[in-house]
């Protein structure tokens, strides 16, 4: 019983902190728009990319393998892809097809 409290007791948590830290997605160009889903908390990071299938297979900003950690998200042009950070994510979104182009 008391398992069964702290389980729903830490979805509901986790579901409030994930509605709370979603943002709009940010216009890069009038033809296309960026957003992302910032991190939740660190435990559950690699849960939450575990069966997406990334465009590349490298963080396009610093060369990491996807497969190595993924720890932030960029949808571009109805493509995702994976960043190890959020200091890449925001290089990429600077100017995608300067990353893009280098794929």
């Amino acid at each position: 019983m008391q398992f069964k409290v702290v389980s729903i007791l830490s979805t509901v948590i986790f579901i409030i902190t994930a509605c709370n830290n979603q943002q709009s997605p940010k216009t890069v160009n009038e033809q296309s728009t960026v957003s992302s889903m910032d991190s939740v908390a660190e435990a559950t990071i690699s849960e939450q990319f575990k069966n997406v299938v990334f465009d590349a297979k490298k963080d396009l900003v610093c060369g990491m393998p996807t497969n190595a950690g993924v720890s932030d998200t960029a949808h571009y042009k109805n493509k995702v892809y994976g960043f190890c950070s959020k200091e890449c994510k925001g290089e990429f979104i600077k100017n995608p097809p300067a990353y893009l182009t280098v794929k």
